[in-house]
């Protein structure tokens, strides 16, 4: 796929064999979004593919702030700050005439990387507090910043992971921590510099989207289908959704949607980007279906074991009010914490009971609640699923002859609108959202 998938995404198709498209308004393409999606990125640590940038590209400074280096909207700074001791109180003392601004936040007991970020600060004009010891807690006005070998706690989710250039496992603890970017510094300094003197300005807390997860308790109880129709229910109540394919060996959600020569950004694209990507770059250059946005995987898995899933989903939370991810069944134990909660999708057999009630097990600490699907083949009832898995079975999607006929013609989001199946489908959504 090449450059043009990501900066055309609107293009009119050219394969005259595609399927029948439908028209995508384009007002809603183009709404504005919201303030959280320009607060809320993902970083990358290789390079892009040819013509795709980062927020760092567009700076002088993207290898590291070097001498006189200026950022839009930071003050200008001149060389480096002389060696500071860190207790835990304010370092930089933050713009002038700006009281009362947000400060910015450091949980590290790193010297080296204190003095890094501070540098950065001081640019910014914003006040760091660097925090040594583990159980003190950030204001919530605060922009959270945190050591990729912090091991304390404290550390609210949301916050941004920092790490000084050869830390390899800054990636697994932005996922603990469900970070909403990684900087690895100095080659995202004047990134993290936009990103600081953006944030301290800002006045009101922005709201993060939500992600659910849709998991067959087996294989082919329509665990992809329900996916779907669930981000189309979200989608149709005017909820900026993105539908995200959670399984690199499923061949890609986008055959499903019917949509696999519509141009746009797919997962192996974001293999080993470097500096930074908003969420809003992000969500511009994912292909549509109508206002439902989505992000597949190809064909062959390409570059599924490098690309950053997790920290990818976490960035989209400040674009989309609500992701819905097709989990992986075979990967559930590390996708589920991805989630606000999970639907686990049982076949109306004592099998997939066994297997739903192995499935909720699973996600461990994350909400789940089921879902009976298909044929009623040993008589199992709503009630019969919840005692044995512990959580509610919230709905029942019958079982529907017509479904695989859609699949293969990609007009499964239109059967999903009937009336049995969208009944179902928005009891499922009543019962996500009230987990929060």
């Amino acid at each position: 796929m090449t450059s043009a998938h990501i900066l055309n995404p609107g293009a009119p198709p050219t394969d005259p064999r595609r399927r029948a498209r439908r028209a995508a308004p384009e007002a809603a393409a183009d709404r504005a979004l919201p303030a959280a999606a320009e607060a809320c990125t993902v970083g990358y640590s290789g390079s892009y593919p040819q013509g795709h940038q980062s927020l760092a590209a567009h700076h002088p400074g993207s290898a590291g702030l070097p001498r006189g280096a200026h950022v839009p909207g930071a003050h200008a700074w001149d060389g480096p700050i002389a060696p500071r001791l860190y207790t835990g109180q304010a370092v930089s003392a933050g713009a002038p005439g700006r009281p009362g601004g947000r400060g910015v936040r450091l949980f590290t007991d790193s010297p080296d990387l204190a003095e890094a970020v501070d540098a950065v600060c001081i640019g910014a004009g914003a006040q760091l507090t660097v925090t040594r010891e583990s159980g003190v807690a950030a204001a919530s006005s605060d922009l959270v910043l945190v050591d990729a070998d912090w091991r304390g706690d404290g550390v609210p989710p949301g916050c941004v992971v920092v790490a000084l250039a050869g830390n390899g496992d800054a990636w697994d603890v932005a996922t603990r921590f469900q970070a909403t970017a990684v900087v690895v510094l100095p080659h995202a300094a004047a990134w993290l510099a936009e990103l600081v003197s953006r944030s301290t300005q800002q006045t009101a807390e922005s709201a993060l989207g939500r992600v659910y997860g849709v998991v067959g308790a087996t294989g082919g109880v329509g665990a992809s289908t329900a996916a779907c129709w669930l981000a189309g229910h979200f989608t149709a109540r005017g909820t900026d959704t993105a539908l995200v394919d959670g399984d690199p060996l499923g061949t890609g959600l986008d055959l499903v949607l019917g949509e696999e020569s519509e141009d746009g950004l797919r997962w192996p694209e974001l293999h080993q980007f470097s500096g930074a990507v908003a969420a809003d770059q992000l969500w511009a250059a994912m292909p549509r279906v109508d206002a439902l946005r989505y992000l597949s995987w190809d064909r062959h898995a390409t570059h599924a074991d490098t690309v950053p899933s997790a920290t990818v989903i976490s960035a989209l939370r400040g674009a989309a009010a609500v992701q819905v991810v097709d989990l992986s069944r075979a990967d559930l134990a590390r996708q589920a914490p991805w989630c606000d909660a999970v639907v686990v999708l049982a076949p109306r057999t004592v099998r997939g009971v066994l297997a739903a009630e192995h499935a909720v097990l699973t996600c461990g600490a994350v909400p789940a609640v089921t879902v009976l699907a298909g044929l009623n083949v040993a008589d199992v009832e709503p009630r019969v699923l919840a005692e044995a898995t512990g959580v509610p079975c919230v709905a029942t999607l019958a079982f529907d002859p017509r479904v695989p006929q859609h699949l293969d013609d990609g007009s499964v989001l239109r059967r999903g609108r009937i009336s049995r199946h969208a009944k179902a489908v928005a009891r499922i959504a009543d019962a996500l959202e009230g987990t929060s």
